[in-house]
């Protein structure tokens, strides 16, 4: 295995586009009732924010064959300035502890281990039967923290990834001009940014359910093949089910990802938070 190398990059957080705000008031300033000081900028885009510094840590074949293992103590706020480190582990130089901090407070927003070849907790992920996509819900079913499912699969969907999806996820989203995610070439389509599939994980529960607002908490993401930007992908996942923990409810979906081609793109894990909904004023 490749040794991990040491590296860094940093990002000012920018707000979330309105598709993201409008699906999960944990995003908007209805954040406040839960506790916090402002809407928190998705998960998704901060984790999206240390690519970068992931790729010079462990190189492109990252993209292709490669993990990451992720968790999200604090929140992040538009305009926090977030610088991003990772360095070899001392104890397995082919494993990176990845550090990413709001420089203002020093707090740390999200904190892990990336590796490339295959996660040690590959083995653990339950993915689904069902793989054939279905139109999204005409009425999505109402999930509180109480009727989370338990060991069921998702309906699962088709999410299209042509050029103009890409585009808009790199122009409204991340705002990364690295050239692996452009094309010159019109015969060679740009690789799509890692963080496009683990935000498909929240749109997931969404085509065929409802909840009332949801925290990111942590996310294993396994890559395993380049993906280019070109057709649609289905996206699969089964629900896990909930964990009831200091008197909050954990959620925890496994999903893989499929191109056209039937080829496995990645398989994720996806742990949130799901909150209760707000009183009505």
């Amino acid at each position: 295995m490749s040794e991990i190398i040491r590296s860094e990059c940093s990002k000012v957080a920018l707000p979330d586009p309105p598709e993201v705000v409008n699906a999960n008031p944990i995003h908007d300033e209805k954040a406040g009732g839960y506790g916090y000081a402002g809407p928190i900028v998705a998960g998704i885009h901060t984790y999206g924010w240390m690519v970068p510094a992931i790729l010079d840590a462990a190189g492109d074949s990252w993209l292709s064959h490669g993990w990451a293992d992720i968790r999200f103590p604090r929140p992040v706020f538009t305009g926090d300035e977030l610088h991003t480190e990772v360095i070899p582990d001392p104890s397995d130089s082919g494993v990176g502890i990845i550090t990413q901090r709001a420089v203002s407070d020093n707090r740390i927003t999200i904190e892990g281990t990336i590796g490339l070849g295959d996660g040690p907790w590959r083995p653990a992920f339950v993915l689904p039967t069902s793989r054939n996509p279905v139109p999204p819900a005409t009425k999505p079913t109402f999930t509180g923290p109480d009727q989370i499912p338990t060991d069921i699969d998702y309906p699962a969907m088709s999410v299209p990834i042509g050029l103009k999806e890409h585009n808009e996820w790199m122009t409204s989203r991340i705002v990364d001009d690295d050239f692996r995610w452009q094309s010159d070439d019109p015969s060679v389509a740009p690789l799509v940014h890692p963080s496009w599939a683990p935000g498909q994980m929240t749109p997931l529960i969404r085509h065929s359910y409802r909840f009332p607002a949801g925290i990111h908490a942590s996310g294993k993401i396994q890559h395993l093949s380049a993906h280019r930007a070109g057709g649609s992908v289905t996206v699969a996942g089964r629900w896990r089910g909930v964990e009831l923990r200091k008197g909050k409810h954990w959620s925890t979906t496994d999903a893989v990802f499929i191109d056209e081609r039937g080829l496995e793109l990645s398989h994720i894990r996806q742990v949130v938070v799901i909150l209760d909904p707000l009183p009505r004023s």
